[in-house]
């Protein structure tokens, strides 16, 4: 008897979840595209400025002054970033975050020393820091009322699909072709965020009186 209970626990949240995945199909697979998008640029962006930082023949040392700099100029952005989010939309924060850091990214095959990869390396920072807490901001706007916590766990998962997927693209590309058109894809793949964000993603900034921001279809109903 207490296994045949397991059991139907167990296919109750099948239920649940395939239920949730039908009913909001359509936000996952907009939003959750451009989320794995901007994810993979995320973790390119760490293995690639290492890469490129040996390619061109800094020590350590370099590389590590490059990550630091890079990493403060995104930590300094982290409350203009929300205070973006908040003022303007969700959307707007999305595409500035995506766009410059796709920018930033197609810069790396142009470094040839310590301050080109340190400039490239800052706008890549620069665009992180507006899209700080972006993602799981849009991915609470988008979670119902009923089960929320099964989409959201949904919604990290498409995240961290994304996530695995900047440095399979790094190594891969690389190997066949070079660690310039390893950048160039990561590059384009932040363009394809910032195309979905424009016309796939609804706003779902919510306004004083409860009403969402002009623009919004019905996938961003609740």
């Amino acid at each position: 008897k207490g296994v045949s209970t397991i059991g139907s626990h167990q296919l109750l949240h099948w239920e649940r979840f395939a239920t949730l995945l039908k009913a909001h199909s359509r936000s996952f697979a907009t939003a959750g595209s451009a989320q794995i998008c901007v994810q993979a640029l995320r973790t390119g962006r760490r293995i690639i400025i290492s890469l490129y930082g040996t390619d061109i023949g800094l020590d350590v040392k370099s590389i590590g002054w490059v990550f630091s700099i890079s990493s403060f100029v995104d930590m300094s952005l982290f409350y203009p970033a929300g205070v973006i989010m908040d003022r303007f939309g969700r959307r707007y924060t999305n595409v500035l975050c995506a766009f410059i850091f796709a920018t930033g990214m197609a810069m790396m095959p142009f470094a040839s020393g310590f301050t080109s990869l340190l400039i490239a390396s800052m706008v890549m920072g620069i665009g992180n820091g507006f899209g700080s807490g972006a993602m799981m901001t849009l991915g609470a706007d988008l979670a119902p009322k009923e089960g929320r916590g099964e989409f959201l766990g949904i919604w990290r998962l498409i995240g961290d699909v994304g996530g695995t997927t900047g440095p399979l693209v790094v190594g891969n590309i690389a190997e066949v072709w070079s660690l310039g058109g390893s950048a160039f894809a990561l590059s384009g793949i932040g363009y394809v965020a910032v195309a979905i964000f424009l016309w796939l993603v609804p706003e779902t900034l919510q306004q004083e009186n409860g009403t969402r921001r002009k623009g919004v279809g019905k996938q961003g109903e609740k």
